[in-house]
């Protein structure tokens, strides 16, 4: 009798296994959208009768940080068409609606909050993916996905509607996606796509709900969609958008005399986007708005012999840039300072996808790379710029690309051409290569803007003569823009990646030798190759467990120039943790040998005129969100590290705590300060403090006012510095910029901006800070949508 019991129990305990693994795996069949006709208003209300008739799915699966198990809340999506637009509700239970995180926030700004929406591949071909999504007041965020790149975006703007509410079971939001801003193939009689819905639940622990399971062994999530089938007989028209805009300034700038000098704007521009076909889009700019209106993020620029790198923020330059993505960042666009017209063509068809464009720019500016430093070049010729990329998905596995580039001004050309590849061997094998061919000339004269001598000729190929560092003229970059002629080079990158659930690793090799140039794109280092071997191991906790995951990550990785003399060789391991309330610890040890600069800078040799240091440095990085709206987190820095003025080995802190507050539903404050300290031979060498400070008002989903500080405050010890005259070594500088903006935003093409900003320079006490720079603006914009 007690033997039957216990069979029965475990018969019993056997069927709820098996009913919970089926409801789980319900969601993962197909699914089918049902056509209904009629007006909807996206309210947030779901009250209109043709919600009854729509497609109801569960979003049922905590895929992370767990491994497909089942949600603690409820959540169901509506999807319905009409042939022009896909409407999606979701209805999100909660069983304290109180604790729900949602706050007021301008778009793409709020991934903290609870956030419901979907994943969208028009194509079904695991490749790139739309993403819309939406917190329960109504925030946009949307963005691009791609499986080739794994790049993730929320640079990309579409034009769609959505609504929120917070209820007293939850929220509600409803979304309506115009097929207008979409690409798939129209001549499809029914469309199947790819599709995810996603909920994201932030309480003691963020957890991601779908409607379907990953296997979180496998690193390709878009092929793990569930297919989507609907949409019979969908076109998207005319899908014609045409933006013009103005902006309107007065600035005024103290010259060296202390005199005001007035400078007044008028700029109008027109954007154009126009879907030929539902396969071609053609985008079409004249005098597009380089004013990016919103400051950009404060970076610390001192110590370190590279350029920085700035996000893109046009709407030109931005539709579609995934297009023209590969391995190496050979399309950053921020290059084109100030271009008058411009065109983009964007095509995919079947398995081949083109982009193209061309554009002109008043100026012209590009990187000088090195092994030991790059440096911005500007020409003050106009000039023009083109870039062409051919995509073609040989198979669900392998994917083949070609990709040109040009730049070219009187006197000065650059080209690039080249093919690269990416094959998925297994679903946790994935191997990319990409190889280029760059020729190039630089007028006669650019050596110039680089060369510190009395007299340029000294710098002249031939006359340069040795020099030691404390009287050094010349830099790398003065030898690296001496050819006279047309030169050429060559780049290759090498990738093998391993994923599954447990471990990853990697194996790559990078080469950009002496003569490439990538000029138009992102390219800092020459005469430089590096070979990477990493690796990480992953463990998962169980739910209800206060930590979710740890992962300890090492690689090694040496650098060479192109004669195979060692620049950098260098070791590194970190320890991290995922843990409660959004908890992310993370510790880590390198040791580098590297080299220092040049001591002869007339020659680029590195054995023999280089001193080869030793840095051990330690880091810890902490992030929480303790409680709702609430976000911390703080990195430290310290060890070894080489003071690049005085070519010698110091002693570095680094310190940057980083505070967001969401005070209440609508006001936000974040501050972000850095604090740097170099030491040397027991005294300091330099104390760099940058403090970004940002106060956002947010009336409603449409308008906010910001308040931006950003003060950078600088000391240098000038008897430290032995390789400099002090009286070149400025003891203190600081500077202050601010900026108060309000923008209303209809759509992120139909906005207004009104703006006020001012910079204040000076070398003394904060209190002697002296303004130099003031500026009103205004920037209106509207999308006319056909």
């Amino acid at each position: 009798m007690q033997l039957k019991k216990k069979t029965m129990q475990v018969v019993i305990v056997a069927f709820a296994l098996m009913a919970s693994f089926f409801a789980l795996a319900s969601d993962n069949s197909a699914i089918d959208i049902p056509r209904i006709a009629g007006e909807i208003s996206i309210d947030g209300q779901l009250n209109e009768p043709q919600w009854k008739t729509a497609k109801r799915v569960n979003i049922n699966i905590v895929t992370r940080p767990y491994d497909n198990t089942p949600s603690p809340v409820k959540t169901e999506a509506l999807l319905m068409e009409d042939g022009g637009t896909f409407y999606l509700g979701f209805i999100a239970h909660d069983p304290n609606p109180e604790e729900i995180r949602a706050f007021l926030k301008d778009r793409d700004r709020s991934w903290g909050d609870d956030i419901v929406g979907i994943k969208i591949d028009t194509y079904n071909d695991q490749r790139t993916a739309y993403r819309f999504m939406v917190n329960p007041l109504g925030v946009q965020i949307d963005g691009v996905e791609s499986e080739i790149t794994k790049k993730e975006s929320d640079s990309w703007d579409g034009i769609w509607d959505s609504a929120g509410q917070i209820t007293d079971f939850g929220y509600i939001v409803e979304m309506a996606l115009p097929l207008r801003m979409l690409n798939f193939n129209e001549d499809l009689c029914q469309q199947d796509w790819g599709i995810e819905l996603v909920r994201f639940y932030p309480r003691t622990e963020r957890l991601r709900i779908s409607n379907t399971s990953l296997d979180r062994g496998n690193s390709c999530e878009l092929c793990q969609l569930v297919k989507a089938s609907g949409f019979t007989g969908a076109k998207q028209g005319q899908n014609l958008t045409v933006t013009p805009s103005l902006v309107l300034g007065k600035s005024e700038e103290r010259d060296d005399y202390g005199t005001w000098q007035d400078d007044e704007t008028t700029e109008p521009s027109l954007d154009i986007r126009w879907g030929i076909t539902p396969d071609i889009l053609l985008n079409a700019t004249i005098n597009p708005d380089f004013s990016t209106v919103e400051s950009d993020r404060a970076q610390l620029n001192i110590n370190n012999n590279f350029a920085l790198f700035n996000e893109e923020k046009r709407p030109f330059f931005l539709d579609n840039a995934d297009y023209f993505d590969s391995n190496y960042n050979l399309v950053y666009t921020r290059n084109i300072n100030a271009p008058e017209v411009g065109a983009k063509l964007t095509a995919r068809k079947d398995n081949h996808s083109i982009g193209l464009f061309v554009t002109n720019d008043e100026t012209t500016n590009f990187l000088i790379p090195g092994n030991r430093g790059s440096s911005i070049a500007e020409i003050d010729d106009k000039s023009e710029a083109a870039a062409f990329r051919y995509r073609n998905s040989y198979s669900k596995d392998l994917t083949l690309g070609w990709i040109s580039t040009l730049r070219t001004s009187d006197d000065y050309q650059n080209m690039v051409h080249g093919i690269d590849a990416r094959y998925r061997a297994t679903q946790y094998d994935v191997v990319k290569f990409q190889s280029l061919y760059s020729n190039t000339e630089y007028p006669d004269d650019l050596f110039e803007q680089f060369c510190n001598a009395d007299e340029v000729d000294d710098c002249q190929q031939g006359n340069v003569e040795p020099c030691d560092l404390s009287g050094c003229d010349i830099n790398e970059q003065v030898l690296r823009t001496q050819d006279k002629d047309n030169f050429s080079g060559n780049a290759f990158r090498f990738g093998y990646y391993h994923n599954d659930s447990n471990w990853h690793y990697k194996v790559t090799y990078d080469k950009q030798n002496a003569g490439f140039r990538g000029d138009l794109g992102f390219i800092a280092r020459a005469d430089f190759n590096r070979l990477v071997l990493g690796g990480d191991r992953k463990w998962y906790a169980e739910p209800g467990d206060w930590w979710t995951q740890v992962k300890i990550y090492s690689d090694w990785d040496i650098s060479h120039n192109d004669d195979g003399e060692m620049l950098e060789k260098e070791f590194d391991i970190n320890f991290q943790l995922n843990a409660q309330h959004g908890t992310h610890a993370r510790f880590w040890y390198s040791n580098r040998d590297l080299v220092g600069n040049r001591v002869d800078q007339s020659s680029l040799a590195i054995d023999g005129n280089t001193t080869l240091f030793t840095e051990n440095e330690y880091g810890f990085f902490a992030e929480t969100k303790p409680t709702s709206g609430f976000y911390i987190n703080t990195r430290l820095n310290w060890g070894d590290k080489v003071d690049l003025s005085n070519n010698r080995l110091g002693k570095k802190k680094e310190f940057r705590p980083t505070i967001n507050w969401n005070v209440n539903q609508h006001l936000e404050l974040k501050l972000r300060h850095t604090y740097r300290e170099l030491d040397a031979e027991s005294k300091n060498v330099f104390i760099a403090r940058l403090t970004d400070f940002r106060a956002t008002y947010q009336f409603n989903v449409q308008s906010f006012l910001r308040l931006t500080f950003i003060y950078n405050n600088t000391s240098r010890n000038q008897q430290n510095y032995p390789l400099s005259d002090p009286d070149d070594i400025t003891p203190r500088s600081k500077d202050l910029s601010a900026q108060l903006l309000y923008a209303y935003k209809i759509n992120p093409q139909t906005v207004f901006y009104l703006g006020y900003s001012e910079h204040q320079d000076g070398e003394g006490d904060f209190s002697d800070l002296k303004q130099d720079l003031r500026s009103v603006f205004m920037k209106f914009s509207y999308a006319w949508i056909r």
